[in-house]
């Protein structure tokens, strides 16, 4: 009787650990701060940072920083522009701005890029090996001029930068996904706003 009700408990237990564990659903996704997950996919490990959730909801931009690199496994990976988007947590799907329209809202986006490239650099953490230096991006600050639509992605660099998404009806709270589309995958990266982090 004593084992039973011991073995019961440590069910009870291990099934409450494992219904709070973050994106437990999505295989390859891991928190490694408040406001950063790592993605391991077939393709590309990803870092998707955003500021907190106290700064950014209801604001009208969403803001993301991340990096990419390609898997050793994979080769060299392009990634596109085109191909970017987020699900909100009601399920619409936004597509990733376009260089003119970043540099229309610069003003306004300047601090809150900054707040959130400030989480970054993190995924030299977990890859190690990334030795050549990625000078692309698909986001170029005034006065720069050279965005660009396509990325290729070795597995000896880490690319990184801001990815902009207009929010009509300001950023909730709740669950988002990054989706970036691939030639043979899909990274799916959850990542949450709450108001009181």
């Amino acid at each position: 009787m004593k084992n039973s009700i011991l073995l019961l408990l440590t069910l009870v237990m291990a099934a409450c650990t494992s219904s709070t564990a973050p994106y437990d659903d999505q295989t390859g996704t891991r928190e490694v701060t408040r406001f950063a997950v790592l993605y391991e996919g077939p393709e590309v490990a990803t870092i998707v940072a955003h500021s907190s959730g106290g700064r950014s909801v209801g604001e009208e931009w969403l803001v993301l920083g991340v990096e990419l690199t390609a898997t050793e496994s994979a080769g060299p990976v392009v990634v596109k522009r085109g191909d970017i988007t987020v699900r909100t947590p009601g399920g619409r799907r936004l597509r990733v701005a376009s260089q003119n329209e970043f540099r229309e809202n610069f003003p306004r986006l300047q601090i809150p890029t900054e707040r959130t490239l400030a989480n970054l650099p993190l995924l030299d953490r977990y890859k190690l090996n990334r030795d050549f230096p990625c000078d692309q991006w698909f986001f170029a600050a005034p006065p720069e001029v050279l965005a660009f639509d396509e990325i290729p992605i070795s597995s000896s660099q880490i690319c990184s930068g801001p990815l902009f998404f207009r929010v009509s009806g300001g950023i909730q709270p709740g669950r988002w996904r990054l989706i970036i589309e691939l030639e043979e995958s899909r990274a799916d990266i959850p990542f949450t706003f709450e108001l009181n982090d």
